[in-house]
């Protein structure tokens, strides 16, 4: 039986629990640079989410966190009968305000779309301004939209919380005050004119977000340490110059992920090469050839570290993390590991165990749809998996932290 059985996602407003499982099943089939042909995209998310908490890989800069808000709240204001489309409009102004001011900078989400896209920014930031605290409104954007105008209830309870936390902090200048958490006034001439570059006092209210929402993450631990010059070091969050002196659990996990991004490389690799092979492409198959050689090196290299990892430790957190990972990735992950960690036996690509573990946990995938199963399912313009480490949204990371870390380094 396959674990996904259909590729059709029907959207339910019904909570954002499930707005939440089918973003994050979409995110494990289309992260950019992946096809996610082994399935373990939920475990890859699970750590993302643990370290980088609020992050998507479809975000782009870290103001996003502030024009999402700013623009909710003239909705709300406003006495439009159609505020979905008015948050819409308003985000098109957006756009084009920052394109003015960036003309050749990425990030301007829409830049090429317009009012074709697909996810605008509000769909994009939506879980991430709830998870750094700066959301209070707990449904979907489409029972948001519905609840304005009607009085909530849990808005009274979700500030008292929130005064207890923080403090008791004066809320008099927040203007339209319950759906959000003590935002930074707009510049009176947004969204018509803007660009990508924090002020301060903006700097300094996104990092405390994170500190209060998720003081113990990886996260929490660059904005809090981090200079905007070490995020340009290294290609992999545990390149980060901080990484060492991270809290304790934070620690476990950048160790964990690691040392599962290293491991789970080594499969997608074979995948290839044995998709290679069956295309005939004598190019590829040499070049994954060359790169499993190189990976056997680095595993060899980490054997000690392999040895001791201690992935019961790991699993229990994943599971706390994200209950709804599958028993089947797990399998897969945990037979994986047993056969890399085995020495002595030869090139991983020579072993005929690790071949059929990979085509089975495909054909398992995708059924009819597996390729290295079924010549007919063998489409070249699919292309190859991304064979390279796993970077659990590092890129996003990177931009929007140097966004905010620019920030408070100014004086």
């Amino acid at each position: 039986m396959n674990e996904v059985s259909s590729s059709t996602l029907s959207w339910l407003d019904s909570s954002e629990h499930e707005r939440r499982t089918v973003l994050q099943l979409v995110s494990a089939l289309n992260e950019p640079g992946t096809l996610d042909e082994l399935g373990i995209g939920s475990i890859r998310d699970t750590f993302s989410d643990v370290l980088f908490p609020g992050t998507s890989t479809i975000q782009t800069r870290a103001r996003y966190f502030l024009f999402v808000p700013w623009i909710m709240k003239m909705v709300e204001a406003s006495s439009s009968s159609n505020r979905p489309n008015h948050a819409s409009w308003l985000q098109l102004q957006l756009r084009s305000a920052l394109i003015k001011s960036h003309p050749t900078e990425p990030g301007v989400i829409g830049r090429e779309a317009g009012a074709a896209l697909q996810r605008w920014p509000h769909d994009i930031y939506w879980l991430g301004t709830a998870s750094w605290g700066i959301r209070r409104y707990p449904g979907s954007i489409l029972s948001y939209f519905d609840s304005l105008g009607r009085p909530s209830p849990w808005v009274l309870a979700g500030r008292a919380l929130e005064e207890s936390v923080e403090g008791r902090r004066d809320e008099a200048s927040e203007g339209v005050a319950g759906n959000w958490a003590n935002v930074p006034g707009r510049p009176s001439d947004f969204p018509w004119k803007a660009s990508f570059k924090l002020s301060q006092e903006e700097g300094e209210y996104l990092r405390e977000r994170v500190e209060l929402s998720h003081s113990q993450s990886y996260l929490a631990h660059i904005l809090r340490h981090g200079r905007t010059e070490e995020l340009r070091v290294g290609d992999l969050p545990w390149d980060h110059p901080v990484a060492k002196s991270a809290p304790v659990l934070a620690l476990a996990w950048l160790k964990d992920a690691q040392l599962f991004s290293l491991v789970h490389q080594g499969g997608v690799l074979l995948f290839d090469l044995i998709l290679a092979e069956l295309l005939d492409d004598e190019a590829r198959r040499g070049d994954y050839s060359d790169r499993l050689a190189i990976w056997s090196g680095d595993i060899d290299a980490v054997g000690p570290e392999l040895r001791s990892w201690d992935r019961a430790s790991m699993w229990r957190r994943l599971y706390e993390a994200n209950p709804r990972l599958r028993p089947r990735t797990r399998e897969f992950a945990d037979r994986w590991f047993e056969l890399v960690s085995v020495s002595g036996s030869g090139p991983i690509q020579d072993r005929l165990e690790a071949r059929r573990l990979v085509r089975e946990r495909e054909r398992a995938l995708k059924g009819g749809r597996a390729r290295l199963s079924y010549a007919e399912a063998r489409d070249r313009k699919r292309g190859f998996p991304f064979a390279g480490p796993l970077e659990f949204r590092w890129t996003q990371v990177k931009r929007i932290g140097a966004d905010i870390l620019s920030a408070l380094e100014r004086s």
